[in-house]
């Protein structure tokens, strides 16, 4: 929002947007004349004027490398695009030019990368005219994460490139390799397999049988699970040291499969202790260190992050982040203690959020939006189908706790998260695309503070038992099939995305069964937390990224159901016995745990420190749905009132929309968006509009909109 647009719509509050025409008439001039090739000096005094006018920054950068292209400065547009690119990510136009800039200054391996962005989403195809030299490893490997799903890694669109320079592309995986993420997250990640027991080599056998399998990508390669690990391959011999007194437990992966009783051999010499040891292959093997060590062997072998042990009095023994996927406060909130005892139980000597909202509707934006602080649209992590780097100076919370000393370790995830970097901060990643069950993690989690009780942890779990999945698509609980009646087994409703699926007596069984699953579950890691550390020692964190739909009728996208998300806490530094019942975004994790750890929350960070920790607390939430080709909506809530909108116009690839013919009312909190039940004041007006307007800033695009680019 430009500042001539701003005082349009700030100091008027008998509309609730205004589009600024004449910025809107020299954007659209100044694309007609790219349109022409006419970069003149007509040209420049309009792009100054446009700027003047307080145009789009974004689009003022891509006109401005189009003409420096054009006069063959490539070093300066690429100086433009980059600026646009880090503003805003998502754009076919800017991927278009920075893609040019690229290739004039023979950066090919980068424009193809951002070809392949342009290919997924838009359907354009990839340009073929690079050199052959070009379509190296490295480069095939970049393209091919840029092709592939952003919430399923390792699972991976593979690009191949032929003889004759032609690029093919095939449903696949990561395995046995580094994954091609970003450079600066050092050392990378290296996909091994999850095999905590059972025979040598099984697993690994068995996940690269079925790596090329058509149809691999689509089933999420059978509910197998994954190990990743930061490391850094090792040919030969490797020497850790440790300080005096230190001890480390150190991961180490094998390379080579066993066959029979032959395996791949490590030896080591440590101070007084000197043998031999067999590795299992793309499996971590753990070794505890309390000396210098080497190790060696005739194959190459992969060392990981050692977890330092020992507690340091700056950190808690155990901060535990357990993120349970779709779990709805507004549906649970009134019979808490009944549907979820062991929850309730555990979190009564802690503090409860009882007016809490995810920033959006569905996981991929929420999860992000969680681990950065940010909304979608700051954080540029709103587009689901595509897989850009979170910005390097964006600080997530796993990097926090991570350079505070905490052995960082996700322990259960769905793969969401590690192509676009948000979960890069964890040292550790155990991934099964879709089998996320709350007993399993709970299980793994115990297992691995049982062997590394030492060691300061942070821990997340992504638990997936309640999210509603339709049918035929995913197989319900035969518990659930089997208890009910015949005609509630009947499903007529063609499969839909889970934002939109609708109540049904199946749907409703299952989630209920699913929240017993999930409060068995965790029943028991609560009480192993509570006999083996001292309430000053861990910090549990208990939330969700959203709600269900399976309980609203009518459907209502940002509503409720849908956006009434649980957040609650207990553990050192957080009050005992609380209901609070101030409001609470999604975002306001981050700075919670950072006033609880000890981490700044950034001046780019959108979360708000809730009062009960010392904050400021907030007077208002917002949760919005950004999905590109859909309308947009919004609901911002007050204690009192909600204001609700809704666009006419769909949103765009990337990720703005024209607000100015939007529906716009307010409604009382009980009557939330219910026909009949708007309210107007001048006081409502003065509270709800400068704010929204606030936080609408870089999602209202002013009516200016680039045209897709051609396909052929």
């Amino acid at each position: 929002m430009n500042e001539g647009k701003e005082r349009n719509v700030t100091d008027n509050l008998s509309v609730f947007w205004q589009n600024d025409d004449t910025a809107a008439a020299l954007f659209y001039d100044l694309l007609a004349r790219t349109q022409r090739e006419a970069y003149d000096d007509a040209f420049l005094a309009q792009l100054a004027a446009y700027r003047t006018a307080g145009g789009d920054a974004v689009h003022a950068d891509v006109f401005a490398a189009q003409y420096l292209l054009a006069n063959d400065d490539a070093e300066r547009a690429v100086l433009c695009a980059e600026r646009a690119y880090a503003a805003r990510p998502v754009s076919p136009a800017v991927w278009t030019v920075l893609a040019r800039a690229y290739a004039a200054l023979h950066r090919y391996a980068d424009a193809l990368v951002l070809q392949g962005c342009l290919a997924r989403l838009c359907g354009v195809p990839l340009a073929l005219d690079l050199p052959r030299a070009t379509l190296d490893a490295t480069t095939l490997d970049r393209l091919s994460a840029a092709m592939s799903h952003p919430s399923h890694a390792p699972l991976a669109a593979r690009m191949q490139c032929g003889a004759d320079g032609h690029l093919t592309q095939a449903g696949s995986l990561f395995l046995k390799e580094f994954l091609p993420v970003s450079p600066h997250i050092m050392p990378p990640y290296y996909v091994g397999v999850h095999a905590p027991q059972g025979m040598q080599g099984a697993k690994a056998w068995q996940i690269d049988t079925l790596r090329d399998a058509p149809g691999i990508d689509y089933f999420g390669a059978g509910d197998f699970t994954f190990d990743l690990i930061r490391g850094q391959r090792v040919h030969g011999s490797a020497d850790v040291r440790l300080a005096p007194q230190e001890e480390a437990a150190l991961p180490i992966l094998g390379t080579v499969r066993p066959h029979l009783t032959q395996a791949q051999k490590l030896h080591i010499r440590s101070g007084t202790t000197e043998g031999t040891v067999w590795l299992n292959e793309a499996v971590p093997n753990f070794f505890r260190l309390d000396a210098d060590t080497t190790f060696t062997s005739d194959e190459d072998f992969i060392v990981g992050t050692p977890i330092r042990l020992g507690h340091s009095p700056a950190r808690k023994r155990l901060v535990l982040n357990i993120l349970v996927d779709a779990l709805p406060w507004q549906v649970l909130r009134e019979h808490f203690a009944a549907e979820m005892p062991k929850t309730h139980r555990f979190f009564q000597r802690g503090t409860i959020f009882d007016r809490n909202y995810s920033v959006a509707e569905y996981t991929f934006p929420s999860f992000a939006a969680i681990e950065t602080g940010m909304y979608p649209h700051r954080n540029g992590i709103f587009h689901d189908q595509l897989a850009l780097e979170l910005d390097s100076d964006t600080l997530t919370i796993a990097e926090h706790m991570r350079d505070l000393g905490y052995a960082a370790t996700q322990l259960m995830s769905d793969g969401n998260g590690i192509y676009n970097g948000v979960t890069r901060g964890y040292d550790r990643i155990i991934v099964t695309p879709y089998r996320l069950s709350a007993y399993e993690g709970v299980e793994r989690t115990i297992r691995y503070l049982t062997g590394l009780s030492e060691a300061d942890h942070f821990i997340g779990l992504h638990i997936q038992d309640v999210h509603p999945w339709p049918a035929p698509i995913f197989q319900c609980a035969e518990s659930v099939q089997a208890q009910l009646p015949l005609a509630a087994r009947i499903v007529s409703e063609e499969p839909v995305a889970s934002p939109y699926m609708r109540p049904s007596p199946l749907n409703h069984r299952v989630f209920r069964e699913s929240v017993r699953d999930v409060d068995r579950a965790l029943g028991t890691l609560f009480d192993y937390l509570v006999a083996h550390y001292a309430p000053e020692d861990y910090l549990v964190n208990l939330y969700s990224d959203h709600g269900v739909a399976i309980f609203s009728e009518p459907h209502d996208i940002v509503g409720a159901g849908l956006t009434g998300a649980v957040w609650m806490m207990r553990g050192a530094g957080v009050p005992e016995g609380v209901v609070t019942d101030e409001l609470t975004s999604g975002v306001d994790l981050y700075p919670a745990l950072g006033a609880l750890c000890g981490f700044p929350a950034e001046e780019n960070v959108d979360g708000i420190l809730p009062k009960i920790f010392g904050g400021t607390g907030r007077d208002i939430t917002y949760s919005n749905s950004l999905y590109p080709g859909k309308p947009y909506f919004l609901a911002a809530r007050s204690r009192t009132h909600t204001l609700r909108l809704e666009t006419q116009e769909t949103v765009g690839m990337d990720g703005t929309v024209d607000l100015a013919h939007a529906n716009v009312a307010i409604y009382p909190r009980a009557h939330e968006n219910e026909a009949g039940y708007a309210v107007d004041s001048p006081e409502l007006r003065a509270f709800f509009y400068p704010r929204v307007r606030e936080f609408l800033r870089g999602i209202g695009n002013n009516g200016e909109i680039f045209p897709l680019p051609a396909k052929d």
